[in-house]
């Protein structure tokens, strides 16, 4: 409903108080011994003295208090299931709920999504080494399927770089057939582990790792993209092996193609800051910048802008090819039409490398033996990014890891019965989405809509798209992947943390991606053993208020903070303030601070700060840890306390901070 300013007020469906832990009130006054012999009547066998109650009784007041047994047991096995279904099934939360004011919102995010991803899954499709049309066939029904089991208004899944070249080299091998049973085999193991609550083993993936592996893949991708970017045609996708070709066909290159790919890409940058022009210091005084109208106007454009580079490209290559000129290299024929609904195929007829002109019959068995890693990895890359962009976009609260794998992996399994590679949710299109004013999931629908429109519609004019265009579009799309601000703070606070991001990053640069990340994770859990470390059992000390001081909450680290143990500390940082409690981390059993548990202690401290909360205080903390957080946490988010706490507050700020 409307709040008392008129504007629509966000459904949010992430925060809501958990009910009451299933069978507490039967246990309620018990010995904690006996709770494992309590029958679903309510009584207990534990203790043989409890005989004498069942004789004093007469066999009518039995019957009576058996029957409100059952009564009470039944309603809270019904309170329990559905719980389940609400967590399970988020849209029964927020549907009841949804009205007309929140339409507009929903329809312009996915309208905007859609114009964002209809550009990107085309160009993806080519990085995966597969026609273009797969790159929508792969778009909407993960948009469907999420709006249903997503947990995070924010998020929108489909194709992505990082998924896209992985795909390619099996997709290379066995075709879309591959792509499609990839994707499959990946959603299977996504649903699986998001039904056993296997969330927890993406802790042991560190954030260095996991920067070096987005980073190389960005470099990658990026450099795939040289050869349409310049016209130029030549074997080889890895990073060295297109550079080698780019460099030994330089005379080869087509001018026309290179001025409109280089072009383009100061352009896609260019209006990827337009929204900033108001804020420039010479534009500030100017008004109409101010007017609503022309603000929403330059943001649309801004976020449009990889459809209007596609949809420019095409008319210009229409209308030079009117007057008999065909200067660019263009995709060519997409097939127009939607995707047929069929099972992945679990058996192909391959044809033989070796014989152009016989075929090979394989097995199911087979041909997991020729995805070999793959089947593991890129359902483990795909729930990084998913959690990992859930929890961005949650805003401090509660994210439910196990609802996103179970969405995911429902999204990839349907996706594959309409031949869509591997997806997983993207960091740009749920920027885009959020800032789009997004109030439910529902805008997913409006997205997946756009999609199946430009199928059976807009194919052929989709033909006339220059490949340098599409080029451009992954290039600027692509680049910002590469992490390199994270390693001045990875420098500063801990050095040892540039070892696996080193080793992550040129693996997967010089060897290859999927082992790449497990040599990289493998070297950084060596570390991790060799330093003895292990998760953290924080404990947590509730300080009673009183007329002269605050309530105050101490959370009390037991060992050194590195990153299999960041979610349960930040559990414990959660749990520890209601919004008005003096939080305090105590750190006297703290000597070394790894940089995922500081990137954690930086988003809490900054959560904080941003509802107004009191700042992230910091006691008992030696001259080296102090240095740590200090050098990646920003100062007015944090104070550092003396031991000695006085009356009037939580504490005294030290001098050197």
């Amino acid at each position: 409903m409307p709040n008392a300013t008129g504007s629509a007020k966000s459904i949010d469906y992430r925060d809501e108080k958990q009910q009451e832990r299933c069978g507490e009130p039967l246990m309620k006054g018990r010995n904690s011994k006996d709770v494992d012999n309590i029958t679903p009547d309510g009584t207990s066998f534990a203790n043989p003295s409890n005989d004498h109650f069942f004789l004093s009784k007469s066999r009518d007041q039995s019957k009576v208090n058996g029957s409100t047994r059952k009564k009470r047991w039944q309603k809270i096995k019904g309170a329990c299931n559905m719980q389940l279904v609400r967590r399970r099934l988020p849209i029964v939360q927020w549907l009841p709920s949804y009205n007309w004011n929140y339409v507009l919102f929903d329809l312009i995010a996915g309208i905007t999504v859609g114009l964002t991803i209809i550009p990107q899954s085309i160009a993806y499709a080519g990085v995966a080494g597969l026609p273009l049309e797969y790159g929508l066939y792969s778009s909407f029904m993960g948009m469907f399927a999420y709006t249903v089991f997503g947990s995070v208004r924010e998020s929108s899944i489909g194709p992505t770089a990082v998924m896209a070249l992985m795909t390619f080299s099996y997709a290379n091998e066995g075709g879309a057939a591959y792509a499609a049973l990839l994707s499959f085999l990946a959603g299977a193991i996504e649903l699986c582990a998001g039904l056993l609550n296997l969330g927890f083993l993406v802790e042991f993936i560190s954030a260095p790792v996991i920067s070096g592996f987005c980073s190389a893949a960005a470099l990658t991708v990026a450099s795939t993209q040289v050869k349409g970017l310049f016209g130029l045609k030549f074997s080889g996708s890895s990073f060295v092996e297109v550079w080698t070709g780019f460099f030994t066909n330089l005379s080869s290159i087509n001018p026309w193609d290179a001025g409109l790919g280089c072009s383009s890409i100061v352009v896609l940058l260019l209006l990827r800051k337009l929204n900033a022009l108001k804020s420039l210091g010479s534009l500030k005084k100017v008004g109409c910048l101010r007017n609503r109208f022309v603000d929403g106007s330059l943001w649309f454009i801004s976020t449009s802008r990889n459809a209007i580079a596609v949809i420019g490209g095409c008319v210009a290559a229409y209308l030079l090819e009117l007057n008999g000129l065909t200067p660019f290299t263009l995709t060519g024929n997409i097939k127009a039409g939607l995707p047929s609904f069929e099972l992945p195929p679990f058996s192909i007829n391959k044809t033989d490398i070796d014989d152009g002109n016989s075929t090979i019959f394989l097995t199911f068995p087979e041909i997991c033996s020729e995805l070999g890693a793959a089947i593991g990895l890129i359902p483990l890359i795909a729930i990084l990014e998913q959690v990992a962009i859930a929890k961005a976009f949650a805003c401090g609260k509660r994210t439910d890891s196990t609802q996103e794998m179970i969405a995911l992996g429902i999204g990839n399994i349907l996706g594959s019965f309409f031949g869509a590679m591997p997806i997983t949710a993207s960091f740009g299109r749920s920027s885009v989405q959020s800032a789009s004013g997004v109030k439910t999931p529902l805008c997913n629908i409006y997205g997946g809509i756009l999609v199946l429109l430009a199928l059976g519609f807009m194919m052929p004019s989709l033909a006339y798209i220059p490949k340098a265009i599409l080029a451009s579009v992954i290039i600027t799309s692509v680049i910002f992947m590469v992490e390199l601000e994270e390693l001045k703070p990875m420098w500063k606070s801990r050095r040892l943390e540039l070892v696996p991001f080193g080793v992550t990053f040129f693996c997967c640069l010089f060897v290859n991606m999927e082992y790449g990340i497990l040599i990289g994770a493998g070297v950084h859990l060596f570390l991790l053993a060799y330093m003895a470390g292990s998760r953290p059992h924080p404990e947590l000390i509730r300080i009673p208020g009183s007329k002269k001081t605050e309530e105050k909450v101490i959370v009390k680290a037991d060992t050194n903070l590195y990153f299999p143990g960041v979610e349960k500390f930040r559990q414990v940082l959660n749990e520890a303030t209601d919004g008005e409690t003096c939080v305090m981390v105590d750190l006297s059993h703290v000597t070394e601070i790894d940089y995922t548990a500081l990137k954690m202690l930086k988003a809490v401290a900054s959560d904080y700060h941003k509802r107004g909360l009191m700042v992230l205080h910091f006691t008992n903390a030696s001259p080296n840890v102090t240095k740590s957080i200090s050098s990646a946490l920003h100062s007015a988010d944090i104070d550092f306390l003396i031991p000695n706490m006085d009356e009037d507050g939580c504490g005294e700020i030290t001098d050197n901070v």
